[in-house]
């Protein structure tokens, strides 16, 4: 048996993880008596389950975490990590931009992105471009990347397979990569190509395991069986984009709510 396939078999026994209830108290901290979230950002807990999604990762306040493409969790990440922990802040490396202009807005990206934020990240906090050839971090250096809703466009641009082998690289042994993704049916015909947004879970498993990285755990936290998943415009036709073409769709789409989402914890093997 392949020790990848015996560490998989490992896994699937125990019991899963608990965090420690001073963990689970941050977490929740974080999220409900953060400060710096909007209320538009509060709006779309009800759909990303913020809390339960942390918790299932196993995150805990004094962990060093990147988050390719920051966005949306950005201010729960922060705040969570300020005191104890190191928050990491990954953007596509500019080399890889289609123009000038965007390759200079990626520099000022980096340059600035921390002080734009203020106190949320404290001093330990940086921000690094991913597949430059000095790489984001340390080999064996961090406990967890998340990635959220970000990996159907590294398909797009044809650099999966390099941004997952950096992050094996990088990730300490027992790291976490947590995955949240627009889910694909498994029976539907579309495919990557026809760049909607959604991405197979199967497809997902594939391709992260082949990079190294264990299977450990899947949740239904962040399913959505109201989104049909046939928009026009893909993933984009729903909420918080909402580019449906009519009012009619808008209200429609509007009442489904979110995207339909996997969410995968792989981890890093050894110890």
């Amino acid at each position: 048996m392949r020790l990848s396939h015996l560490f998989l078999a490992l896994v699937m026994l125990l019991p899963a993880h608990r965090l420690a209830a001073q963990d689970s108290d941050a977490i929740d901290r974080a999220v409900t008596e953060n400060p710096y979230r909007t209320a538009d950002q509060k709006a779309r807990d009800a759909y990303r389950h913020p809390a339960e999604t942390l918790k299932f990762f196993g995150i805990t306040a004094d962990m060093t975490v990147a988050e390719p493409l920051p966005g949306w969790y950005t201010e729960i990440l922060g705040d969570l990590l300020r005191d104890k922990g190191t928050y990491i802040a990954l953007n596509t490396a500019p080399h890889l931009s289609q123009n000038a202009g965007s390759r200079a807005r990626s520099h000022v990206w980096r340059d600035n992105y921390i002080a734009s934020k203020g106190k949320l990240f404290g001093d330990k906090a940086f921000a690094r471009f991913m597949l430059t050839e000095d790489g984001f971090a340390a080999d064996d250096s961090v406990d967890a990347i998340l990635a959220f809703r970000s990996m159907h466009g590294w398909v797009y641009s044809d650099v999966l397979e390099e941004v997952l082998a950096e992050f094996f690289r990088v990730m300490k042994p027992g790291g976490v990569l947590g995955v949240v993704q627009h889910r694909e049916n498994e029976d539907s015909p579309n495919t990557p190509a026809d760049r909607r947004g959604y991405l197979k879970q199967s497809f997902v498993i594939e391709a992260v395991t082949k990079a190294g990285f264990v299977l450990a755990d899947q949740s239904e936290i962040n399913a959505n069986p109201k989104d049909t998943k046939d928009y026009e415009i893909g993933v984009w036709g729903l909420p918080p984009v909402l580019r449906a073409g009519s009012d009619e769709e808008r209200r429609k789409n509007q009442a489904i709510g979110e995207s339909d989402r996997m969410t995968l914890k792989f981890v890093k093997p050894g110890q």
